[in-house]
């Protein structure tokens, strides 16, 4: 299967899990360095650009089988992937901006079915820090994670975490929406609320190493 483009639909999925194995450095294989990706969630993966040459590993050491990249300056080659059995969602968005509502729903929704069914997904932008991120965290909240706790997650489990003020905003509409939808009882964080947690690296120094790649 090929890149994919979906229409919004109805979905329910289950919370999955917080905890994700985080093997030391050394642990490591040499692949693995050349990532830039982190494991929020023990299903779903989220990070920069891989180089297309580490595909085979992806979906071979990693168990990745599903890939959503949200870059409009560059796409992964999905013929690659595909050789490797490996899915395409390509939802293009500038940096630094948030991704279409419409696109933002398509991604949400095929992302959410796939960790549904038991696989794993990885989300990537160019760097990892707030085209993935934001995505990943509508993700999480519809996993039945609140915002709040949601960037929490997301910030301790990768610290580059840090979308920008448009996208929070479109983070905290979404997550908006998505409460009213379903009757959730959490309230809507406030932007400085999100900003404290997703600027929190200024302040506080991030950790010297990732380990938790493979």
């Amino acid at each position: 299967m090929g890149r994919k483009t979906l229409q919004n639909a109805s979905w329910r999925p289950r919370r999955l899990p917080a905890r994700a194995s985080c093997p030391t450095l050394g642990g490591m294989s040499a692949l693995s360095r050349r990532l830039n990706l982190d494991w929020v969630l023990p299903s779903l993966a989220v990070g920069g650009r891989f180089p297309i040459d580490t595909a085979e590993h992806l979906a071979g050491a990693l168990g990745i089988r599903y890939v959503v990249d949200v870059r409009v300056e560059d796409c992964d080659d999905e013929h690659v992937l595909r050789e490797h059995g490996i899915t395409l969602l390509h939802l293009p968005t500038e940096d630094l901006r948030a991704i279409r509502g419409d696109r933002l729903d398509d991604g949400v929704a095929w992302v959410t079915d796939q960790l549904a069914r038991g696989h794993k997904v990885y989300i990537h932008c160019e760097h990892g820090v707030g085209r993935s991120a934001l995505l990943a965290l509508c993700v999480l909240v519809a996993l039945g994670h609140p915002p709040l706790e949601a960037l929490s997650l997301a910030k301790r489990r990768r610290w580059q975490v840090s979308p920008s003020t448009e996208q929070l905003r479109t983070f905290m509409a979404w997550a908006d929406a998505w409460r009213q939808r379903n009757a959730a009882t959490w309230r809507v964080p406030r932007l400085e609320e999100l900003a404290a947690i997703a600027h929190s690296h200024l302040t506080q120094p991030p950790p010297a190493s990732r380990g938790n790649e493979d």
